[in-house]
């Protein structure tokens, strides 16, 4: 199975094969063997060459948010009804203009206030899912229009957080 994930911006692909009780993971340019085994619905064992990692994974709807070894991604299949993936700065270049949280979570803080000018990269919100702190970053440079969302409120995925005005 072909799936997409973008890591620190940037799109990558990997296919999923199983082979008896382990998977082989076909990568970039390479393939190797892994063991997977399922803890829990959110919670997976990977060995691969005899070193241990557990992945922890939230849902929603068609995409999944992975944590493994300090980094988080997000995966979805390719071509999902008809929708492919992008990142912030994708939608912010068709004219969109709201920052959505990119998993559900609990918003910790908000760095900045409405008609407050910014500039692109810039540090908007934090968001934190599954013990783990996620920077909002502005996809543009200009001001913030509206802000939806306090310090404590819990988010789904894709609810907007806040609204920018481009420069």
């Amino acid at each position: 199975m072909e799936y997409e994930y973008s890591l620190n911006k940037a799109l990558h692909k990997i296919v999923l094969e199983k082979k008896g009780d382990r998977f082989i993971l076909h990568y970039r340019e390479g393939s190797f063997e892994a063991d997977i085994k399922i803890i829990s619905d959110n919670l997976y064992s990977l060995l691969i060459e005899g070193r241990s990692h557990l992945i922890y994974i939230a849902r929603d709807k068609e995409k999944k948010y992975i944590f493994l070894d300090g980094q988080s991604c997000i995966v979805q299949m390719p071509g999902q009804e008809g929708k492919r993936f992008d990142t912030g700065e994708e939608r912010a270049d068709q004219g969109k203009s709201m920052v959505t949280a990119p998993m559900p979570g609990k918003v910790i803080k908000i760095n900045v206030s409405e008609k407050e000018a910014i500039r692109k990269n810039q540090t908007l919100a934090i968001v934190e899912a599954m013990k783990m702190e996620n920077e909002i970053k502005s996809p543009i440079e200009g001001q913030v229009k509206r802000i939806f969302v306090r310090a404590g409120d819990l988010v789904d995925s894709e609810k907007p957080l806040l609204e920018l005005e481009p420069k």
